[in-house]
């Protein structure tokens, strides 16, 4: 009796359990087995050997042999043979080496059956990048809630020997960063979410504390560390902010929460709030029953026993909402940032003139590679030191460049990104400059400008030169400045993000939830900005055919829209081309289908013919 020729449904089936065991040993053993089970359940070749799941991305040795224990058990109750392995007859290494005398004997008849050698155990190089990602996560210990790539390089540096950012200029494409993909396959450091979060394995946390311990490392808050570590070896649960369950919080309370600094003694302040977050916290009310907090005027507010808000390290509430992490930021507890896109520059021989004519000026002014507008700020917690992007943002066009973005349509597709970020004040600085370009478009600018004013709720500003853009930026961040000096800030920090429209959508429900008077603002942490709104990243299929429209010139973002709503997809278009009779009906096919509609959103037969270029033509 022999087993069936793909066992992938029996592994399934037992991975499935051993994944709900290992999370109730450990959360972290928990998040790797269940990784590996989503990625058994995709896999789309046959699995007949326990050794050919090996092949399964995030399946090694110790997940292979429980299933493999699992299969001979069943084969065992079943009265089924055992599989053999195509590649390794010899079912049981262990067993060979402890019978080697007799193996020496059978050398002739196993020589075509020669065991894999043992992999060696791996461990990074000191002081190398991989090296310092792992002592990093562990000094940061951030458990299920992981690190980001921001977070990991900010701590890791001071373990390494290079560099964590890539110099492309001077042909140096590669950092110390690049050393992840090795802890990931090694499997000693887990992926999730997105943004990406990044987790130490069971086996990755071991290797840490055994270079820490080699080396003789200190981290900076050594006592934590060794509590965690008593906490471990002692088998105590460990707390984790990630479990609290989800709730609707009374603004009172977090305001409460946000008064200790004028409290004299500040752990007498700290007890004080945490007994008023406990009295205060209210379950969440659907808006669809018409209930708010204000509806229980007269009458006590329902309890829940043990609020999930409180005051953890750092001396930040931390809580959760929607089953969305985020911290509350006192008024004073941050700093202001302003960021320049590294991209952003007067000309090739002055890159660095606008940060250092800020800095010159008094102006806090980072360079860094930003994923959308060449100018933002950021505020940073002066404790924790993590970064969000406050609702101030600057796309920089000089006035010959701006008049080329609305010629090839970039105009359009960069204010609609900027729309997804959910910003409430974006600036559209503009500095004037003699071309023919600019003199021919005066008309198409003028226009322009009028509807990034009245439809889109941009701001427009202009300035005469380079020198008056920055006399502009210091007076911005001054007033910026000021703007939050009496500002609380609720920092979210979601981790499974599945579009664009997800980051703004979130961002629009802690909005309505949280922002009930001026004097709090809900924002997104920089790192998930960086990350979501990435031209390249989490796009829909809907906005990769409109940008594969939009990159045939003269198609407007009007004209793109219009042809997908006559053909919805790509695959429909390319089906409408192949049912045409004649080149010539190929040719015109989408004037013909576009025909009725407005002028500006009609196809001529020239632009036809252009897309019939792009996608008809064989």
């Amino acid at each position: 009796m022999s087993l069936p020729e793909d066992l992938k449904p029996l592994y399934t089936e037992w991975l499935g359990i051993e994944t709900e065991k290992a999370a109730q040993k450990s959360e972290k053993l928990g998040v790797v087995y269940a990784k590996a089970l989503e990625n058994l359940k995709t896999h789309e070749a046959t699995l007949f050997h326990p050794n050919q799941l090996l092949a399964v991305k995030g399946i090694g040795n110790r997940i292979k042999n429980v299933l493999r224990d699992r299969l001979h058990a069943y084969c065992q109750e079943s009265g089924f043979q055992l599989p053999l392995d195509p590649a390794l007859r010899v079912e049981n290494l262990e067993k060979r080496q402890r019978t080697k005398i007799r193996s020496l004997h059978a050398t002739d008849d196993l020589d075509d059956h020669q065991p894999s050698k043992k992999r060696r155990k791996y461990v990074p190089k000191r002081r190398s990048g991989a090296y310092a990602i792992l002592l990093a996560l562990l000094e940061a210990h951030s458990s299920r809630q992981g690190s980001s790539k921001i977070e990991i390089v900010a701590m890791a540096g001071k373990y390494c020997d290079h560099s964590f950012s890539s110099n492309p200029a001077s042909r140096d494409f590669h950092s110390a960063w690049s050393s992840i993909k090795t802890l990931l396959a090694r499997e000693l450091v887990v992926e999730e979410g997105r943004p990406k979060r990044y987790i130490l394995t069971e086996e990755g946390e071991d290797m840490a504390h055994s270079l820490k311990k080699t080396d003789q490392i200190e981290f900076e808050d050594e006592l934590a560390y060794q509590n965690r570590l008593n906490t471990q070896r002692s088998g105590s649960p460990q707390r984790d902010d990630s479990d609290s369950p989800d709730f609707s919080v009374n603004y009172s309370a977090l305001m409460e929460a946000s008064a200790s600094p004028s409290t004299k003694n500040p752990s007498i302040a700290l007890a004080r709030q945490e007994s008023v977050l406990h009295q205060d916290s209210t379950p969440f009310l659907s808006q669809q029953a018409g209930l708010r907090e204000d509806s229980f005027t007269g009458q006590s507010p329902p309890q829940i026993p043990a609020s999930p808000l409180k005051k953890v390290r750092d001396n930040i509430v931390r809580a959760r909402w929607e089953g969305i992490s985020y911290e509350f930021w006192n008024p004073g507890s941050y700093e202001i940032v302003l960021i320049i896109d590294h991209r952003e520059v007067k000309s090739k021989q002055e890159r660095e003139f606008f940060a250092t004519q800020l800095q010159a000026r008094g102006v806090s002014v980072e360079t860094r590679q930003l994923s959308l507008s060449d100018m933002l700020w950021i505020a940073r917690n002066k404790v924790s030191k993590r970064e969000c992007v406050l609702n101030f943002m600057l796309e920089r066009k000089r006035l010959d460049d701006f008049a080329m973005s609305i010629m090839d349509n970039r105009f359009v597709e960069q204010k609609n990104r900027l729309k997804k970020t959910g910003c409430k004040n974006i600036h559209y600085l503009v500095e004037d400059t003699v071309s023919d370009t600019a003199n021919r478009m005066a008309d198409a600018i003028k226009t322009a400008v009028w509807i990034t004013v009245i439809y889109n709720g941009f701001h427009v500003k202009r300035t005469k030169n380079s020198d008056g853009t920055v006399a502009w930026l210091k007076g911005m961040t001054q007033t910026i400045e000021s703007y939050y000096t009496e500002k609380a800030l609720l920092v979210m920090s979601p981790r499974d993000l599945k579009s664009q429209e997800d980051y703004f959508n979130t961002l629009h429900r802690f909005r309505e939830q949280f922002e009930r008077n001026e004097h709090l603002e809900c924002c997104q942490r920089f790192d998930c900005f960086q990350e979501i709104m990435d031209k390249r990243s989490l796009m829909t299929v809907k906005e990769l055919y409109l940008r594969a429209l939009l990159t045939n010139k003269g198609v407007s973002l009007e004209k793109a829209i219009s042809i997908q709503n006559k053909f919805p997809t790509l695959k429909s278009l390319l089906l409408a081309y192949r049912r045409c009779d004649t080149e010539a009906a190929g040719k015109n096919l989408i004037a013909d289908a576009l025909k009725n509609e407005p002028g500006t959103r009609k196809i001529g037969k020239a632009l036809s013919e252009t897309l019939w270029c792009s996608f008809g033509k064989s």
